[in-house]
């Protein structure tokens, strides 16, 4: 999840824009504080602060009068306490007293002795000044002597509306972040729709088209895609229809050849030319299959086989002359499953017939091996010979590849065999994997992934 989220265009555009925020606020931030710690702001405020508390002195007097603090309360929306000697008044009888609050001088705002205002009594009134915080409360206390006079705001009966700048702020935040969000998913969302529709393309479905409702560069971008795979879906068909049309238009003259070559009385040359013969027809067969197996609209003729009876079968047919030198290893219950036999006794046959070509009559014996597992079934097939080197193993499966550029007939055949062996291998949902090294033989593994008997049912 973790990996998927951190190759997400989508994600990473939105993280973006996140810690772009981040950085606007926390230098937005950094240069309001930067302009309000100017000297010459902290002296205005310390000037107003003391000129304002001169003012309430004035007016409550010293020692402070009741009546006058009662008709400030009347005036302005605050509550007074009144303490000293002899005096403890409080224009409301839920004040705290000033013991139960925790009071900080006015040193804790930043007003340093060289911000206040130059004169004296200015500056002892602001020293006289501490400020303190309960509830939703702000408390503040004039020293004069041995009285004090302290101010709560607002009043003890009112309650201050929470501070919702913080959650507001937060919650436009959140809104602003999941609108760019669902903005850049909606730009980005052909990405996805070019990504499958790449995927499927390249897995051979070339009928399959991007959508290219966007008029924009990655609409742009889904049509060229289209566009190419017309081009090569063309390009294909055209190959296509070529290597049938040749492979069709040759039958015809091979089998007139085949009815002259009986009324030749030269029995040698007859069998050459027929063995010519048998050679073209076989490698016409062998493309016309690699054709219709090279194609995804090709159909299996599946049934149940057992495909252990398949394989003695084929050997006691095919290679009755070469028994000798194969050896079939097969477990000891039936392996039946769904396949198209046709075609699989068309692969072990190649392979065995490849086998035996480059295995030495005196080497050990061709090995036919069948595996059974719960999910595939497997056929090795191994040989002694001479093996292949690694640049020819990485194209054997290739058609047309030979190893040998020579093309002679005594080192093989056309190309197609491993070739045709891999695309009936594929065609049942499996694999075909070669291994070998020189002088130590080729072994080839076939997968099919074929259903039980059970599953079918």
């Amino acid at each position: 999840m973790i990996k998927r989220i951190t190759r997400s265009l989508s994600a990473r555009l939105l993280a973006i824009f996140l810690i772009t925020s981040i950085v606007y606020v926390i230098a937005s931030r950094y240069a309001v504080t930067l302009v309000l710690d100017q000297d010459y702001l902290r002296r205005i405020a310390g000037g107003h602060m003391t000129l304002y508390a001169d003012y309430v002195l004035n007016d409550i007097g010293i020692p402070p009068d009741i009546k006058k603090a009662q008709a400030i309360v009347d005036r302005i929306p605050v509550d007074i306490r009144l303490h000293g000697p002899g005096l403890d008044w409080a224009s409301n009888p839920d004040f705290p007293a000033i013991a139960d609050l925790e009071f900080e001088s006015s040193h804790s705002l930043g007003f340093a002795e060289g911000d206040q205002p130059s004169s004296q009594r200015f500056s002892r009134t602001l020293k006289d000044i501490e400020f303190a915080r309960q509830g939703s409360h702000t408390y503040w206390k004039m020293a004069y002597g041995r009285y004090a006079i302290v101010f709560s705001s607002p009043r003890i009966s009112e309650t201050r509306p929470p501070d919702l700048i913080v959650p507001i702020i937060g919650m436009i935040s959140i809104l602003v972040l999941a609108a760019c969000y669902f903005a850049v998913t909606w730009v980005v969302r052909p990405m996805q729709w070019i990504k499958e529709g790449a995927a499927r393309i390249g897995h051979g479905e070339l009928d399959y088209r991007i959508a290219t409702t966007r008029k924009d560069d990655l609409g742009d971008l889904a049509q060229q895609i289209n566009q190419m795979a017309d081009d090569v879906q063309q390009m294909l068909e055209a190959k296509r229809q070529l290597l049938l049309a040749i492979s069709h238009e040759l039958r015809s003259p091979l089998t007139r050849a085949k009815v002259a070559l009986e009324f030749t009385d030269d029995e040698e040359l007859k069998q050459n030319l027929l063995e010519d013969i048998r050679e073209m027809e076989q490698l016409v067969a062998d493309l016309l299959e690699s054709e219709r197996l090279n194609t995804r609209h090709s159909k299996l003729k599946l049934s149940l086989v057992d495909i252990g009876a398949l394989i003695n079968m084929l050997v006691e047919a095919e290679f009755g002359d070469s028994k000798d030198r194969i050896s079939v290893k097969l477990p000891a219950t039936p392996v039946v499953r769904d396949i198209d036999m046709v075609r699989v006794r068309l692969m072990i046959k190649n392979l065995v017939e490849n086998a035996l070509r480059y295995t030495p009559p005196e080497a050990g014996p061709v090995e036919i091996i069948l595996e059974s597992g719960s999910d595939a079934v497997r056929i090795r097939v191994r040989d002694h010979g001479q093996g292949m080197a690694a640049e020819d193993l990485a194209r054997a499966t290739e058609p047309f590849y030979r190893a040998d550029p020579s093309r002679c007939r005594s080192t093989g055949g056309f190309g197609l065999g491993l070739y045709l062996c891999r695309l009936i291998a594929e065609a049942h949902g499996g694999s075909l994997e070669l291994s070998s090294a020189p002088e130590n033989g080729t072994e080839v593994l076939v997968t099919l992934s074929v259903a039980t008997p059970e599953e079918v049912t």
